[in-house]
């Protein structure tokens, strides 16, 4: 309780500073953001011969507050798979708010990009599960979830680019999740980090480092798979990047092939109960497509 009060204490404060601000230009009172992927993964850094394709898709569709950098939204979170496992056919999804609270700061270069795109959120979800749902309720599996952090995505280089320049991609989310859709409470952090650098080899043919972590302060071998790092090389096609408009829904679409290795930052899997099977890499093939941001 002391957290939670914690919690919406600081963003009523956030919400308070965007309130203040003197507000941006008219933006439309609708805003809409998709990311979705479809991709064959070897291993899914998940266990050898997963050998299945995978479907993720999220969502946020809700409204902008009058002029302030504050919203409010419904959201999803999917995830579709050949693969039978209730955790690879869930479907999270409920209401949350957000606020920019830097969108407006003025500092240049790359932190001052990175600042202004900081997004700190509260959001309340539910599970559902298309398919392994006797498995999700015999294992008691919560079925709500709040969560409370700060998310940042930003480009450089891929709108109008100049191609004999490196291109840059980065998405990082820091939260706080009461029951993470577990079998016991959570209450503990979870940290995504992507990052991807790289080179244009043509229009729309781009090369690239890419290195994926995922962290928690859940230090026991049973949450393993919230403490792994990936990492490789992937090329990408971008057929539509350069000669779409800003909204255009496939502008951002993207045909890529990664191959990636895999390091346990904790605990490996053979730790676990029941016990997994460790990977070491991953090959994985795919589309991907973002709308709004």
């Amino acid at each position: 309780m002391k957290r939670t009060f914690f919690v919406l204490i600081v963003l009523l404060a956030l919400l308070s500073a965007a309130i203040a601000a003197d507000p941006p230009a008219e933006r439309s009172a609708l805003f809409i953001e998709l990311w979705n992927s479809l991709a064959y993964y070897d291993t899914n850094v998940e266990r050898p011969r997963f050998a299945s394709v995978l479907g993720r898709y999220e969502g946020k569709i809700g409204f902008n507050i009058f002029s302030y950098p504050i919203q409010v939204y419904g959201v999803y979170y999917g995830v579709a798979s050949q693969d039978p496992a209730y955790y690879n056919n869930s479907l999270f999804s409920g209401a949350g708010a957000r606020v920019m609270p830097f969108q407006r700061v003025k500092i240049g270069g790359i932190f001052g990009d990175i600042v202004r795109e900081v997004r700190v959120y509260a959001e309340q979800l539910s599970a559902s599960y298309q398919n392994g749902q006797a498995s999700a309720e015999a294992a008691g599996l919560a079925k709500e979830d709040k969560r409370y952090g700060i998310e940042i995505y930003r480009e450089w280089n891929l709108d109008n680019p100049d191609i004999g320049a490196p291109w840059g991609e980065l998405w990082t989310k820091l939260d706080w999740r009461e029951t993470n859709f577990g079998w016991e409470d959570f209450n503990d952090y979870v940290l995504y980090l992507q990052t991807k650098f790289g080179r244009h080899l043509s229009d729309g043919i781009e090369v690239y480092l890419r290195a994926d972590i995922t962290a928690s302060g859940k230090d026991t071998p049973d949450y393993y798979f919230l403490n792994i790092a990936d990492y490789g090389v992937g090329l990408r096609f971008e057929p539509w990047r350069q000669i779409g408009k800003t909204n255009d829904l496939l502008r951002k679409f993207k045909m890529y092939a990664e191959i990636l290795g895999v390091s346990y930052l904790r605990h490996t899997p053979e730790d676990a109960t029941p016990p997994g099977q460790s990977v070491s890499s991953d090959v994985r093939f795919g589309v991907e497509f973002s709308y709004g941001r």
